[in-house]
């Protein structure tokens, strides 16, 4: 693994702790609850954006497949069901 795709995977990491992190404060606190001027559904959503961009990255330089990712996306779809 070069360094660049460390730093990416390391960034990548990070951001699936802040998602992880804002749906706690969902469940804590409700959806609407405000944290510097944000809602809890805000931050949710600017910081699942962040992993959508971090995936992006990953699939742009290679590191993932576009196809994979998408076939396990509707498998999971497919097994909530």
């Amino acid at each position: 693994m070069n360094n660049q795709d460390h730093e990416i995977l390391s960034i990548t990491q990070e951001e699936c702790s802040e998602v992880a992190q804002a749906v706690s404060k969902c469940f804590r606190f409700g959806k609407d609850g405000e944290w510097q001027g944000k809602t809890n559904r805000e931050n949710l959503e600017m910081e699942i954006g962040d992993v959508l961009a971090m995936i992006d990255i990953l699939v742009e330089r290679s590191y993932l497949s576009d196809w994979s990712i998408n076939e396990a996306r509707q498998n999971k779809k497919d097994k909530l069901k």
